[in-house]
């Protein structure tokens, strides 16, 4: 929920809520703390909801593992069920269910039982079928998280190793991986001015007119998770999207955003400002305002380094 999933937000309020029926169900003085808690806790949530926007995307492996949860469970339950006058304890759907859950996470209570040799006979096919599916699924689901904060910190630490080479003398380059969605004539000397101390992929659906030498370009859809993928969003440092080359700059940024932590920062005009900062951006550049500020500044008489300090300022604002 910190990171603005909004998966995770619906997730929570289910949560809550089932937190809150039970109380009431239980219809006793102890619940009564419970029942106002969850009610809060509602409330926040259903307040705070503007806040969670970021998109959870998954790949094939992903939703595969989360379908052969529900595989597991269905026939958990639907055999337990069928054999329930084998099992000690199952009469009901609830108790097929109940079993089910208990036996494939292993956590074995061990007050339902098989009775018959049929009955054991699915009970270690479930044991069987139950782990590996649970540890399948916390692989694919957390995997990828656990590769992208290892990679993060390998970059971290090479990083300031070439920091330090650069401040002894040995080098000049940050070492920094910068992606960038979307690319036109506008861009494309930002592009090159970034190469020459980073390394940047360019991510475009169509041809670019030019780059430098150091450009890696990649065309393709800059909302497709194997697209980004290949362009290292998962690891790289920054991302920056020239929202003027696109034809969803929205959807672009938002795709973005479900890939990385990294900082966005959003290179658009001024109609698009607050659409970018909504969809998630960090920042919002907006260049006609940059020059005309950084313009006015210096026909007033302002000085080399007022007017340089307005234009951070302004690339910063939007």
């Amino acid at each position: 929920m910190r990171r603005g999933y909004r998966l995770a937000y619906v997730t929570a309020v289910l949560l809550v809520a089932l937190s809150g029926a039970h109380g009431i169900v239980q219809f006793r003085a102890v619940s009564v703390p419970l029942v106002v808690l969850s009610v809060g806790g509602l409330t926040v949530l259903v307040a705070t909801s503007g806040r969670f926007t970021r998109s959870s995307t998954l790949d094939a492996t992903q939703i595969g593992a989360f379908l052969s949860i529900i595989g597991v469970l269905c026939y958990g339950t639907a055999g337990a069920y069928a054999l329930r006058s084998g099992f000690d304890g199952v009469t009901t759907i609830v108790d097929a269910v109940y079993f089910t859950i208990v036996t494939a996470s292993t956590v074995g209570y061990g007050d339902v039982h098989a009775s018959t040799e049929a009955a054991r006979l699915f009970a270690i096919s479930l044991v069987v079928l139950g782990p590996a599916t649970l540890a399948a699924t916390v692989g694919s689901l957390f995997g990828p998280a656990l590769d992208t904060h290892l990679a993060r910190t390998g970059r971290e630490a090479t990083a300031r190793l070439d920091s330090d080479a650069a401040a002894a003398g040995h080098g000049s380059e940050t070492g920094a991986e910068i992606v960038v969605l979307g690319s036109d004539e506008t861009i494309a000397p930002i592009v090159d001015a970034l190469a020459s101390g980073a390394s940047v992929a360019v991510v475009t659906s169509e041809e670019c007119s030019r780059h430098s030498n150091g450009v890696d370009v990649l065309i393709g859809d800059p909302t497709a998770h194997g697209t980004l993928e290949r362009a290292g969003l998962d690891t790289c440092d920054a991302v920056l999207v020239g929202t003027a080359a696109l034809r969803d700059a929205d959807a672009v940024i938002a795709a973005a955003r479900s890939h990385t932590d990294a900082k966005i920062v959003a290179l658009t005009g001024g109609g698009e400002l607050e659409s970018t900062e909504r969809t998630g951006a960090d920042v919002v550049v907006d260049p006609e305002t940059v020059l005309i500020e950084a313009t006015v500044d210096e026909l007033f008489g302002t000085n080399g380094g007022a007017g340089q300090s307005s234009v951070s300022a302004a690339s910063h604002s939007g």
